[in-house]
Formats: structure tokens, sequence, C-alpha cells
């Protein structure tokens, strides 16, 4: 398919569904969700295990093929935690997984396929210890994780660093850095001086952000019908 056949109206009830679900059988799943999430088939992100809690304007983008999973997987005795600040986005694929504690600071940017764990699930000598050990893993402000990258436990990745794609994280990564390869190493320094814009600064003026997304898809969808987007489903031909 080469462009978007739906009429402005199905765009538009589409993301009411897709509101709605989430606030139904998604949200519950949390310990806590803040304000205004948007999540883009809401039906493949699975939220699993206790003490989950997400900040305002989480925007999760999962489909079939790569779901979100966020998982917390301990003993009762020693309940893990997954805490996600304000204004995260997390691509599909992206797996959180905590034995005892994962913190994603606010504007934090999770690619595609990207795993973050604080365990390693199993130990050399032991493979069924139910308990195993963990450290506690933090990305802090604006940090970016690219493709398919892995971080390990008892990461530490400092703010507004990047982690290049398919990279392992083994050890801290300090602010203002990029790393990549496996296992990942500094392969620049970000200049703090340089002017930088977060997520923050997207939602700076909600209104005005809703504004100019709902004027882009009435011109996208400009001249769409009902009729036109059947037949683009049901006749598709060439041009479509």
């Amino acid at each position: 398919m080469k462009r978007d056949h739906r009429p402005y109206w199905m765009h538009r009830a589409w993301e009411a569904f897709e509101n709605a679900w989430t606030g139904h059988f998604l949200a519950p799943h949390f310990a806590a969700l803040g304000i205004e999430p948007k999540v883009v088939c809401p039906w493949h992100v699975e939220v699993f295990g206790p003490n989950i809690t997400a900040g305002d304007r989480l925007h999760i983008v999962a489909n079939k093929a790569d779901p979100v999973r966020l998982t917390v997987w301990s003993p009762q005795t020693q309940a893990g935690r997954i805490d996600i600040g304000n204004n995260v986005f997390m691509a599909g694929g992206t797996r959180i997984l905590a034995a005892g504690e994962i913190e994603i600071g606010d504007d934090c940017l999770i690619a595609n396929k990207a795993t973050i764990s604080d365990c390693d699930w199993h130990s050399i000598h032991d493979r069924v210890d139910p308990a195993p050990a963990w450290k506690p893993v933090k990305l802090q402000r604006n940090v970016w994780i690219g493709d398919g990258a892995f971080i390990g436990k008892g990461v530490t990745i400092g703010a507004h660093s990047v982690v290049g794609a398919r990279s392992v994280v083994t050890r801290d990564v300090d602010p203002w850095t990029i790393v990549a390869g496996n296992p990942a190493k500094v392969v620049k320094r970000i200049d703090p001086d340089a002017p930088m814009k977060t997520r923050s600064d997207l939602y700076a003026d909600a209104e005005g952000l809703h504004r100019f997304f709902d004027t882009a898809y009435r011109q996208a969808l400009k001249g769409n019908s009902t009729p036109g987007w059947l037949r683009s489903r049901l006749w598709p031909k060439r041009g479509d």
C-alpha cells in the first residue's frame, strides 16, 4: 500500500478505539499510569507482574510481529519493580525484564527490539535457582537506545547518551556519550553545550501539538472516502 486510504472519520474512530482499549484493558495492569498514554495496538502490549509504573504520556508502538513486554518476575519476598518516567517512547519488540529494579528516566527513547534486563535469570552452576542474582539498571534522562540493543544487569546509562543499534552494554555509560558494539565501547562524546531538544519539549505545548497532528492527518487523508477505502481493501489495484 502506497498511501493511507482511510477517511478522516475512520482515523479518529480507530484512535478513540485504541485509547478506550488502553484505558479498559491495559491500564489496570500497571500499578500506576500517568495521563495521556498513547498506545498503538495496545492488545499487543503485555504488562506482567507487580510494581510496574509509568509516568505521563507514555507512547508505545506495538504490532503483532513485535509485541512490547514489560515483565517483573521475582519471588514475593523480593518484589521487583519497573519505574518508567514521563514522555517515554517504546517501539515494537521492546522487552523490559526485571527481577529486582529497572528505572527508565524521563524522555527516554527505546527502539525496535531492544532488551533491558537486570538479571541473567540463571546462574552458571545453578540453573534452576528460583531467585537468581540481579543488579539494578538505570537509564537516566533522555537516553536513546538503538534497534536491537541489549542492556544488561547493573548498568547505569548517563543522561542524554546514545546506545548504538545491536550493541551489548554490560558496563556503565557516562552522560553525553555514544557507545556501540559488542561489548559496547565509547565512539563519540556529545557536546553538552549544543542545543538539545527532548520529548519534554515536544509536549511543552500539548494543545498545539494536538492541533498540528490533527491538521496533518486532515491534509493527508483529504479526499478519501469510505467507498474508496473499501475498494482499496477488497479490490486493490496498482498504485494503491
